[in-house]
């Protein structure tokens, strides 16, 4: 990692920090400076390290950039709705980035479908819980439950497809989104708890971190960058 990449990493760090304890302590107007800038310092750190020259760094950052726009939204009451697509156009966007990893090469789910039951499993059994707290929310909800979910699935096919610690950071990334989501979710519509924005905050840094260390991973050892 370059010198300036892991400096970026560290201020990621301490933003991250600095937006969860906001969190912790409700102290949302503090949280109008730390929360946007958690993607604008992974933006940086990604491009520093990348380049932003090839067409999967390109796809990446959208996704980050998404994300920022996803978090910007949420912090104000009334943006639920944009906010939310917001997170599926940056979700589509990672999909897209791991459709295009191993084109025409099979993973381990393609070889073994019955290592996505699990995932399937979780996608039924939450958006069961969900349903009746969800109103006039029911189809954009289970909508996004259903990518972000497909999101995880895919990355369990990366196994096979890259090298073994590539695959984990995309999978270990896409299920702490899915952790993170699932405890919004949870705190939004079923039942707030004081804890749980901490849960969010803790899970969706270090999803988004995992994700472009992953990608960062892939390209080089693909000698994209």
């Amino acid at each position: 990692m370059k010198r300036i990449s892991f400096a970026l990493g560290c201020i990621y760090g301490l933003v991250a920090i600095t937006d969860i304890l906001f969190t912790f302590n409700g102290y949302e107007q503090g949280r109008l400076f730390s929360k946007p800038l958690l993607m604008i310092v992974l933006m940086l750190l990604y491009a520093a390290e990348t380049g932003i020259r090839s067409s999967f760094s390109k796809i990446l950052l959208s996704a980050l950039l998404f994300s920022w726009c996803g978090d910007v939204l949420l912090l104000f009451n009334g943006f639920f709705i944009a906010g939310l697509l917001a997170f599926l156009s940056a979700h589509i966007f990672y999909i897209i980035y791991l459709f295009r990893i191993g084109a025409g090469v099979k993973g381990a789910l393609q070889f073994q479908p019955l290592l996505g039951i699990p995932v399937m499993a979780y996608w039924l059994l939450f958006s069961a819980l969900l349903l009746p707290y969800l109103d006039t929310l029911k189809i954009p909800v289970v909508i996004y439950a259903t990518v972000i979910c497909f999101f995880w699935m895919l990355t369990l096919n990366l196994f096979g497809k890259t090298d073994t610690k590539t695959a984990t950071l995309f999978f270990s990334g896409a299920g702490q989104f899915v952790l993170s989501d699932s405890v919004l979710a949870v705190n939004k519509f079923v039942y707030p708890f004081e804890i749980l924005p901490v849960v969010v905050m803790i899970t969706y840094c270090s999803a988004q971190f995992l994700l472009v260390l992953g990608s960062v991973r892939h390209l080089r050892n693909s000698n994209i960058i």
